[in-house]
Protein backbone atom coordinates (compact mmCIF):
# COMPACT_ATOMS: atom_id res chain seq x y z
CA UNK A 1 0.00 0.00 0.00
CA UNK A 2 2.79 2.43 0.85
CA UNK A 3 4.54 1.71 -2.44
CA UNK A 4 1.27 2.33 -4.29
CA UNK A 5 0.74 5.61 -2.42
CA UNK A 6 4.31 6.72 -3.15
CA UNK A 7 3.77 5.98 -6.84
CA UNK A 8 0.57 8.06 -6.88
CA UNK A 9 2.32 10.96 -5.16
CA UNK A 10 5.18 10.77 -7.69
CA UNK A 11 2.55 11.16 -10.43
CA UNK A 12 1.10 14.18 -8.56
CA UNK A 13 -2.18 12.35 -7.88
CA UNK A 14 -2.42 13.37 -4.23
CA UNK A 15 -6.21 12.89 -4.06
CA UNK A 16 -5.95 9.21 -5.02
CA UNK A 17 -3.05 8.67 -2.60
CA UNK A 18 -5.04 10.31 0.19
CA UNK A 19 -8.14 8.17 -0.48
CA UNK A 20 -5.98 5.04 -0.42
CA UNK A 21 -4.22 5.90 2.84
CA UNK A 22 -6.99 7.50 4.86
CA UNK A 23 -9.05 4.32 4.69
CA UNK A 24 -6.25 2.52 6.55
CA UNK A 25 -5.63 5.26 9.12
CA UNK A 26 -7.60 3.61 11.96
CA UNK A 27 -5.28 0.57 11.89
CA UNK A 28 -2.00 2.08 10.59
CA UNK A 29 -1.83 5.38 12.52
CA UNK A 30 1.33 5.46 14.62
CA UNK A 31 3.51 3.89 11.94
CA UNK A 32 5.85 6.81 11.09
CA UNK A 33 6.32 5.73 7.45
CA UNK A 34 2.53 5.53 6.99
CA UNK A 35 1.90 8.82 8.82
CA UNK A 36 4.56 10.58 6.75
CA UNK A 37 2.96 9.56 3.44
CA UNK A 38 -0.55 10.25 4.73
CA UNK A 39 0.54 13.72 5.86
CA UNK A 40 2.02 14.59 2.46
CA UNK A 41 -1.00 13.22 0.58
CA UNK A 42 -3.46 15.04 2.85
CA UNK A 43 -1.56 18.33 2.56
CA UNK A 44 -1.26 18.17 -1.23
CA UNK A 45 -4.92 17.18 -1.51
CA UNK A 46 -6.03 20.16 0.59
CA UNK A 47 -6.80 18.42 3.90
CA UNK A 48 -4.53 20.59 6.02
CA UNK A 49 -5.77 19.68 9.52
CA UNK A 50 -5.58 15.95 8.74
CA UNK A 51 -2.04 16.48 7.42
CA UNK A 52 -0.93 18.21 10.62
CA UNK A 53 -2.23 15.38 12.81
CA UNK A 54 -0.49 12.72 10.71
CA UNK A 55 2.82 14.56 10.47
CA UNK A 56 2.83 15.38 14.18
CA UNK A 57 2.55 11.62 14.85
CA UNK A 58 5.43 10.97 12.44
CA UNK A 59 7.66 13.55 14.12
CA UNK A 60 6.79 12.32 17.60
CA UNK A 61 7.81 8.81 16.59
CA UNK A 62 10.99 9.93 14.81
CA UNK A 63 12.22 13.26 16.23
CA UNK A 64 15.32 13.16 13.99
CA UNK A 65 13.34 12.77 10.75
CA UNK A 66 14.13 16.14 9.13
CA UNK A 67 12.00 15.51 6.05
CA UNK A 68 8.94 14.86 8.21
CA UNK A 69 9.67 18.05 10.17
CA UNK A 70 9.98 20.01 6.92
CA UNK A 71 6.59 18.70 5.74
CA UNK A 72 5.08 19.52 9.14
CA UNK A 73 6.43 23.06 8.79
CA UNK A 74 4.84 23.26 5.35
CA UNK A 75 1.52 22.11 6.81
CA UNK A 76 1.66 24.70 9.60
CA UNK A 77 2.38 27.38 7.00
CA UNK A 78 -0.61 26.27 4.93
CA UNK A 79 -2.74 26.56 8.09
CA UNK A 80 -1.47 30.11 8.72
CA UNK A 81 0.53 29.20 11.85
CA UNK A 82 3.73 30.93 10.78
CA UNK A 83 5.56 30.75 14.13
CA UNK A 84 5.20 26.97 14.38
CA UNK A 85 6.11 26.66 10.70
CA UNK A 86 9.36 28.57 11.29
CA UNK A 87 10.19 26.44 14.35
CA UNK A 88 9.77 23.13 12.49
CA UNK A 89 11.57 24.31 9.35
CA UNK A 90 14.49 25.68 11.37
CA UNK A 91 14.84 22.35 13.22
CA UNK A 92 14.59 20.48 9.93
CA UNK A 93 17.33 22.65 8.44
CA UNK A 94 19.77 21.98 11.31
CA UNK A 95 22.43 19.32 10.83
CA UNK A 96 23.22 17.36 7.68
CA UNK A 97 20.12 17.73 5.53
CA UNK A 98 20.39 16.59 1.88
CA UNK A 99 21.49 19.55 -0.31
CA UNK A 100 18.26 19.74 -2.33
CA UNK A 101 16.13 19.46 0.81
CA UNK A 102 18.23 22.12 2.57
CA UNK A 103 17.86 24.48 -0.39
CA UNK A 104 14.09 23.95 -0.46
CA UNK A 105 13.80 24.59 3.28
CA UNK A 106 15.90 27.76 2.95
CA UNK A 107 13.55 29.09 0.27
CA UNK A 108 10.47 28.46 2.42
CA UNK A 109 12.16 30.02 5.45
CA UNK A 110 12.92 33.07 3.33
CA UNK A 111 9.22 33.44 2.56
CA UNK A 112 8.31 32.96 6.23
CA UNK A 113 10.78 35.61 7.39
CA UNK A 114 9.42 38.12 4.89
CA UNK A 115 5.89 37.56 6.21
CA UNK A 116 6.59 37.34 9.96
CA UNK A 117 10.02 38.50 11.12
CA UNK A 118 11.75 36.42 13.76
CA UNK A 119 11.37 37.51 17.36
CA UNK A 120 14.26 39.28 18.97
CA UNK A 121 16.31 42.21 17.79
CA UNK A 122 17.53 41.80 14.23
CA UNK A 123 20.28 43.83 12.60
CA UNK A 124 21.40 43.30 9.02
CA UNK A 125 23.34 45.19 6.39
CA UNK A 126 25.06 45.02 3.04
CA UNK A 127 27.79 46.51 0.90
CA UNK A 128 27.83 46.47 -2.88
CA UNK A 129 30.28 47.31 -5.67
CA UNK A 130 29.44 47.45 -9.36
CA UNK A 131 30.81 48.35 -12.76
CA UNK A 132 29.13 48.59 -16.14
CA UNK A 133 28.20 50.65 -19.16
CA UNK A 134 25.29 53.09 -19.58
CA UNK A 135 24.39 54.13 -23.13
CA UNK A 136 22.46 57.21 -21.97
CA UNK A 137 23.56 58.48 -18.58
CA UNK A 138 21.62 61.76 -19.00
CA UNK A 139 18.34 60.11 -20.22
CA UNK A 140 18.38 62.48 -23.21
CA UNK A 141 17.09 62.42 -26.75
CA UNK A 142 19.54 61.79 -29.55
CA UNK A 143 17.79 64.20 -31.95
CA UNK A 144 20.23 66.68 -33.43
CA UNK A 145 17.44 69.11 -34.29
CA UNK A 146 13.69 69.38 -33.84
CA UNK A 147 10.91 71.84 -34.64
CA UNK A 148 9.41 74.20 -32.03
CA UNK A 149 5.70 74.72 -32.84
CA UNK A 150 5.39 77.83 -30.66
CA UNK A 151 7.92 79.60 -32.92
CA UNK A 152 6.31 78.64 -36.20
CA UNK A 153 8.12 75.33 -36.56
CA UNK A 154 11.60 76.82 -36.49
CA UNK A 155 14.31 74.16 -36.17
CA UNK A 156 16.25 74.10 -32.94
CA UNK A 157 19.77 72.66 -32.85
CA UNK A 158 20.76 70.63 -29.78
CA UNK A 159 24.28 70.87 -28.41
CA UNK A 160 26.33 67.66 -28.10
CA UNK A 161 26.20 67.96 -24.29
CA UNK A 162 22.40 67.91 -24.30
CA UNK A 163 22.16 64.78 -26.45
CA UNK A 164 22.47 61.18 -25.37
CA UNK A 165 25.79 60.45 -23.68
CA UNK A 166 27.21 57.02 -22.96
CA UNK A 167 29.80 56.23 -20.30
CA UNK A 168 31.47 53.56 -18.25
CA UNK A 169 29.82 53.54 -14.83
CA UNK A 170 30.99 52.49 -11.37
CA UNK A 171 28.88 52.42 -8.23
CA UNK A 172 29.18 51.65 -4.55
CA UNK A 173 26.38 51.19 -2.05
CA UNK A 174 25.84 50.28 1.57
CA UNK A 175 22.87 49.94 3.86
CA UNK A 176 21.62 48.70 7.20
CA UNK A 177 18.30 47.55 8.68
CA UNK A 178 17.23 46.96 12.28
CA UNK A 179 14.09 45.62 13.92
CA UNK A 180 13.41 45.89 17.65
CA UNK A 181 10.44 44.01 19.21
CA UNK A 182 8.20 46.13 21.42
CA UNK A 183 5.67 43.49 22.46
CA UNK A 184 4.07 40.37 21.06
CA UNK A 185 3.22 41.29 17.46
CA UNK A 186 4.66 44.83 17.47
CA UNK A 187 8.15 45.97 16.50
CA UNK A 188 10.10 49.11 15.59
CA UNK A 189 11.81 49.31 12.20
CA UNK A 190 14.70 51.44 10.99
CA UNK A 191 16.91 51.47 7.94
CA UNK A 192 19.23 53.59 5.82
CA UNK A 193 20.91 53.32 2.41
CA UNK A 194 23.64 55.26 0.62
CA UNK A 195 24.57 54.87 -3.05
CA UNK A 196 27.15 56.66 -5.20
CA UNK A 197 27.36 56.36 -8.98
CA UNK A 198 30.32 57.76 -10.94
CA UNK A 199 30.34 58.15 -14.72
CA UNK A 200 33.68 58.17 -16.51
CA UNK A 201 34.21 61.50 -18.36
CA UNK A 202 30.67 62.74 -17.44
CA UNK A 203 31.25 63.64 -13.80
CA UNK A 204 28.64 66.42 -13.76
CA UNK A 205 26.07 63.55 -13.88
CA UNK A 206 27.55 61.59 -10.96
CA UNK A 207 24.88 60.88 -8.36
CA UNK A 208 24.68 60.38 -4.62
CA UNK A 209 21.42 58.96 -3.22
CA UNK A 210 20.64 58.68 0.49
CA UNK A 211 17.46 57.53 2.21
CA UNK A 212 16.28 56.57 5.69
CA UNK A 213 13.17 54.83 7.07
CA UNK A 214 11.67 54.58 10.56
CA UNK A 215 8.38 52.93 11.43
CA UNK A 216 6.40 50.18 13.14
CA UNK A 217 5.22 46.74 12.09
CA UNK A 218 2.33 44.71 13.47
CA UNK A 219 2.20 40.97 12.85
CA UNK A 220 -0.69 38.62 13.54
CA UNK A 221 -0.54 35.08 12.17
CA UNK A 222 0.14 35.20 8.44
CA UNK A 223 -0.63 38.91 8.10
CA UNK A 224 1.45 42.00 8.78
CA UNK A 225 0.93 45.75 8.54
CA UNK A 226 3.73 48.31 8.28
CA UNK A 227 3.64 52.09 8.69
CA UNK A 228 6.83 54.08 8.22
CA UNK A 229 8.22 57.57 7.71
CA UNK A 230 10.70 58.01 4.88
CA UNK A 231 13.20 60.68 3.92
CA UNK A 232 15.72 60.91 1.11
CA UNK A 233 18.02 63.22 -0.80
CA UNK A 234 19.66 63.11 -4.23
CA UNK A 235 22.67 65.01 -5.51
CA UNK A 236 23.69 65.25 -9.17
CA UNK A 237 27.26 66.42 -9.76
CA UNK A 238 27.89 69.06 -7.14
CA UNK A 239 24.23 70.15 -6.96
CA UNK A 240 21.51 69.21 -4.52
CA UNK A 241 18.91 67.88 -6.93
CA UNK A 242 15.93 66.63 -4.90
CA UNK A 243 14.76 66.20 -1.29
CA UNK A 244 11.95 63.81 -0.38
CA UNK A 245 9.96 63.17 2.79
CA UNK A 246 6.80 61.17 3.32
CA UNK A 247 4.96 58.19 4.74
CA UNK A 248 4.33 54.68 3.45
CA UNK A 249 1.90 51.93 4.51
CA UNK A 250 1.64 48.27 3.55
CA UNK A 251 -0.61 45.33 4.35
CA UNK A 252 0.75 41.89 3.52
CA UNK A 253 -0.73 38.40 3.79
CA UNK A 254 0.59 34.89 3.15
CA UNK A 255 -2.52 33.19 1.75
CA UNK A 256 -0.77 29.81 1.63
CA UNK A 257 2.76 28.50 1.32
CA UNK A 258 2.93 29.49 -2.37
CA UNK A 259 0.89 32.71 -2.59
CA UNK A 260 1.55 36.09 -1.00
CA UNK A 261 -0.39 39.33 -1.53
CA UNK A 262 0.01 42.95 -0.50
CA UNK A 263 -1.64 46.37 -0.66
CA UNK A 264 0.58 49.44 -0.47
CA UNK A 265 0.25 53.20 -0.43
CA UNK A 266 2.67 56.10 -0.23
CA UNK A 267 2.57 59.87 0.05
CA UNK A 268 5.64 62.07 -0.24
CA UNK A 269 6.67 65.67 -0.75
CA UNK A 270 9.34 66.17 -3.41
CA UNK A 271 11.29 69.44 -3.42
CA UNK A 272 13.70 70.51 -6.18
CA UNK A 273 15.95 73.27 -4.74
CA UNK A 274 17.05 74.60 -8.14
CA UNK A 275 13.71 74.15 -9.94
CA UNK A 276 10.86 75.04 -7.59
CA UNK A 277 8.25 74.69 -10.33
CA UNK A 278 8.76 70.92 -10.18
CA UNK A 279 8.00 70.67 -6.45
CA UNK A 280 5.13 68.24 -5.99
CA UNK A 281 3.10 66.02 -3.71
CA UNK A 282 3.40 62.43 -4.93
CA UNK A 283 0.94 59.67 -4.04
CA UNK A 284 0.98 55.99 -5.02
CA UNK A 285 -1.59 53.23 -4.45
CA UNK A 286 -1.17 49.66 -5.61
CA UNK A 287 -1.39 45.94 -5.00
CA UNK A 288 1.05 43.09 -5.51
CA UNK A 289 1.12 39.30 -5.71
CA UNK A 290 3.93 36.76 -5.51
CA UNK A 291 3.59 33.06 -6.32
CA UNK A 292 6.14 30.27 -6.07
CA UNK A 293 6.17 27.15 -8.24
CA UNK A 294 8.05 23.88 -8.32
CA UNK A 295 8.62 23.71 -4.57
CA UNK A 296 10.08 27.20 -4.55
CA UNK A 297 12.41 26.76 -7.54
CA UNK A 298 10.56 29.51 -9.43
CA UNK A 299 9.15 32.75 -8.02
CA UNK A 300 6.86 34.98 -10.09
CA UNK A 301 5.76 38.37 -8.76
CA UNK A 302 3.91 41.38 -10.04
CA UNK A 303 2.18 44.60 -9.08
CA UNK A 304 -0.12 47.26 -10.50
CA UNK A 305 -0.33 50.81 -9.24
CA UNK A 306 -1.72 54.30 -9.73
CA UNK A 307 0.44 57.38 -9.16
CA UNK A 308 -0.06 61.13 -9.10
CA UNK A 309 2.30 64.09 -8.80
CA UNK A 310 0.39 67.27 -7.92
CA UNK A 311 2.22 70.54 -8.58
CA UNK A 312 1.38 74.22 -8.16
CA UNK A 313 -1.34 75.05 -10.77
CA UNK A 314 1.02 77.58 -12.34
CA UNK A 315 3.33 74.68 -13.24
CA UNK A 316 0.68 72.10 -14.17
CA UNK A 317 2.79 70.78 -17.06
CA UNK A 318 5.18 69.24 -14.51
CA UNK A 319 2.47 67.31 -12.66
CA UNK A 320 1.00 64.08 -13.94
CA UNK A 321 -1.28 61.12 -13.38
CA UNK A 322 0.23 57.73 -14.03
CA UNK A 323 -0.55 54.06 -14.01
CA UNK A 324 1.83 51.17 -14.22
CA UNK A 325 2.45 47.46 -13.96
CA UNK A 326 5.48 45.37 -13.15
CA UNK A 327 6.13 41.62 -13.45
CA UNK A 328 9.23 39.65 -12.56
CA UNK A 329 10.54 36.11 -12.32
CA UNK A 330 13.34 34.38 -10.44
CA UNK A 331 14.27 30.84 -11.47
CA UNK A 332 16.81 28.57 -9.79
CA UNK A 333 18.88 26.97 -12.58
CA UNK A 334 21.31 25.04 -10.38
CA UNK A 335 22.05 24.96 -6.65
CA UNK A 336 23.54 28.46 -6.55
CA UNK A 337 22.70 29.97 -9.97
CA UNK A 338 19.50 31.98 -10.58
CA UNK A 339 17.94 33.50 -13.67
CA UNK A 340 16.25 36.84 -12.94
CA UNK A 341 14.07 38.96 -15.19
CA UNK A 342 11.69 41.89 -14.89
CA UNK A 343 9.45 44.03 -17.11
CA UNK A 344 7.67 47.28 -16.27
CA UNK A 345 5.32 49.65 -18.06
CA UNK A 346 4.17 53.11 -16.99
CA UNK A 347 1.82 55.54 -18.74
CA UNK A 348 1.97 59.19 -17.62
CA UNK A 349 -0.43 61.98 -18.66
CA UNK A 350 0.70 65.47 -17.69
CA UNK A 351 -1.52 68.24 -16.41
CA UNK A 352 -0.81 71.24 -18.65
CA UNK A 353 0.40 72.28 -22.05
CA UNK A 354 4.13 71.88 -22.57
CA UNK A 355 5.88 75.23 -23.08
CA UNK A 356 6.97 75.86 -26.72
CA UNK A 357 5.39 72.62 -28.00
CA UNK A 358 1.65 73.54 -27.93
CA UNK A 359 0.66 70.10 -26.66
CA UNK A 360 -0.04 68.26 -23.42
CA UNK A 361 2.80 65.84 -22.77
CA UNK A 362 2.21 62.09 -22.56
CA UNK A 363 4.90 59.49 -21.84
CA UNK A 364 4.82 55.72 -22.19
CA UNK A 365 7.85 54.11 -20.60
CA UNK A 366 8.77 50.45 -21.05
CA UNK A 367 11.61 48.73 -19.26
CA UNK A 368 12.91 45.17 -19.36
CA UNK A 369 15.87 43.47 -17.67
CA UNK A 370 17.40 40.02 -17.57
CA UNK A 371 20.41 38.61 -15.77
CA UNK A 372 22.09 35.85 -13.82
CA UNK A 373 22.82 35.84 -10.09
CA UNK A 374 25.33 33.47 -8.55
CA UNK A 375 25.74 32.83 -4.83
CA UNK A 376 29.40 32.74 -3.88
CA UNK A 377 29.26 31.29 -0.37
CA UNK A 378 26.69 32.09 2.28
CA UNK A 379 26.83 35.90 2.11
CA UNK A 380 28.27 36.78 -1.29
CA UNK A 381 26.38 37.19 -4.55
CA UNK A 382 27.62 38.09 -8.03
CA UNK A 383 25.13 39.43 -10.60
CA UNK A 384 25.33 40.28 -14.27
CA UNK A 385 22.33 42.15 -15.67
CA UNK A 386 21.25 43.84 -18.91
CA UNK A 387 18.52 46.49 -18.82
CA UNK A 388 16.70 48.24 -21.69
CA UNK A 389 14.51 51.35 -21.33
CA UNK A 390 12.32 52.96 -23.96
CA UNK A 391 10.62 56.21 -23.01
CA UNK A 392 8.22 57.18 -25.80
CA UNK A 393 6.96 60.77 -25.52
CA UNK A 394 5.03 63.13 -27.79
CA UNK A 395 7.51 65.84 -26.70
CA UNK A 396 10.87 65.12 -28.29
CA UNK A 397 12.87 66.39 -25.30
CA UNK A 398 11.62 63.45 -23.21
CA UNK A 399 11.79 60.73 -25.87
CA UNK A 400 14.82 58.48 -25.41
CA UNK A 401 16.31 54.98 -25.40
CA UNK A 402 18.71 53.68 -22.77
CA UNK A 403 20.61 50.41 -22.33
CA UNK A 404 22.78 49.44 -19.37
CA UNK A 405 24.95 46.47 -18.51
CA UNK A 406 26.01 45.97 -14.91
CA UNK A 407 28.24 43.56 -12.98
CA UNK A 408 27.65 43.68 -9.22
CA UNK A 409 29.27 42.05 -6.19
CA UNK A 410 27.03 42.05 -3.11
CA UNK A 411 27.96 41.14 0.48
CA UNK A 412 25.29 40.83 3.18
CA UNK A 413 25.74 40.95 6.96
CA UNK A 414 25.64 39.25 9.38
Amino acid sequence: MLDRASSLLARHDAAAAYDLLVAAEPTRAGDPAFDYLLGIAALDAGHVTRAIFALERAVDARPDDRLARAELGRAYLAAGDVQRAREQLTRARAGDAPPEAAAAIDRVLGVVDRVVPQRGTRVSGYVELGVGYDSNVNSATNQGEFAIPAFGGILFQTTPESRRQGALVGNAAAGAFAELPLSDGWSLLGGANLRHTANRDVHDLDTVLADATAGVRHTAGSQSQTLALQAGSARVGSRRYRDVGGITAQWQSQFNEQLQGSLFGQWSRQDFPEDAGRDNDRSVLGLGLARSFGGGATLVYGSVYLARERTDPAFASFGHRGRGARVGVERRLTGELFLVGEAQFEDRRYGGEEAFFDTVRRDRQQEASAGLRYRVGDRWEFTGQLRYTRAASNVVLYDYVRSTFQLTLHRSFP
